[in-house]
């Protein structure tokens, strides 16, 4: 049996933050499969709002899980994530968990996260993060939030905390933490998983490992996916300039082009409302952030 710490950075979304604890601690959970889940929940914000919540969480559940709460007043999205490793690593995980703030977890989620990664003899597991929006947002915005997938138990290259499991022995074994030259920018869990795979980690993927993201009106808009796909195209860039690959840099520079070339003819002929209405705006998006990160022009998204 294996034991696991549940990681949760958070930052006034206290709602939010509820309905997860809330979530994961409904859940199934295979005894002979997990022995003991500790949650941890390290608030970003240094007026412990997140704090209330807790406590009343912890006075229903606490008998039943180990809710750790602790305030890390350094801003920093990666800040926030190293120390949610140190807390978590404190009670001897053999795996810790990341999600996020403004998700909720399906019944079966840590089953599936904990018996991927044990099949698999893996290093860590992404699992799907299925967007929830409003009913009253148009088809055009929500097709936007529509996240990649892969097949169960397919080996994949790319790590994202919204829904992860490492394994603490290859944590460890690796010694890589999250790069504070990202707590603003974003992007800081790509770089992360850029730099254990460089170390040899082996990442698979857990289909039916699934949590729901609570997607606000605040972000379902053009303004916000212009914003986002701009900082995730610039970011990339940036990542690329400090692994020095050159070669991938100038065929990102190209491309780059090209999307804004193909983003403005798409505004010509693509007027109409079809399902991919914007492609042509978030295309030039895209490209425009592709070129300007080799300048260090990075969109700050969460100072």
């Amino acid at each position: 049996m294996n034991n696991v710490a549940i990681c949760i950075p958070t930052f006034k979304r206290q709602e939010m933050l509820k309905k997860l604890v809330q979530s994961i601690v409904v859940s199934n959970f295979d005894k002979a499969l997990i022995k003991e889940v500790y949650i941890i929940v390290v608030d970003n914000d240094e007026k412990k709002t997140a704090e209330p919540v807790i406590n009343e969480l912890k006075e229903k559940y606490n008998d039943l899980f180990l809710i750790d709460y602790s305030c890390h007043p350094l801003k920093g999205i990666s800040n926030v994530r190293n120390e949610s490793i140190k807390r978590a690593l404190s009670f001897n995980p053999d795996f810790l968990v990341f999600v996020d703030d403004d998700e909720y977890v399906a019944a079966e989620w840590l089953n599936e996260l904990v018996k991927t990664i044990l099949n698999n003899d893996a290093d860590a597991v992404r699992g799907p993060a299925i967007a929830v929006l409003d009913k009253t947002i148009s088809e055009n915005i929500s097709y936007w939030f529509i996240r990649k997938t892969y097949p169960n138990n397919a080996q994949i290259c790319l790590v994202e905390t919204n829904n992860l499991i490492l394994n603490c022995v290859s944590l460890k074994k690796f010694d890589v933490w999250f790069d504070p030259r990202f707590n603003v920018i974003g992007s800081g869990d790509s770089y992360f998983g850029i730099q254990i795979l460089n170390k040899g980690a082996r990442i698979f993927w857990a289909a039916d490992a699934v949590v729901y993201e609570t997607i606000p009106g605040s972000r379902a808009n053009i303004k916000w996916l212009i914003k986002r796909i701009y900082r995730g195209a610039s970011t990339y860039t940036y990542v690329l300039k400090l692994e020095r690959e050159y070669f991938a840099i100038l065929k990102k520079i190209l491309i780059s082009c090209a999307y804004i070339f193909s983003g403005i003819c798409a505004l010509i002929i693509l007027p109409l409302p079809i399902r991919k209405k914007y492609w042509g705006i978030f295309t030039i998006s895209e490209g425009i952030g592709g070129i300007v990160g080799l300048f260090n022009i990075l969109y700050k998204e969460y100072k």
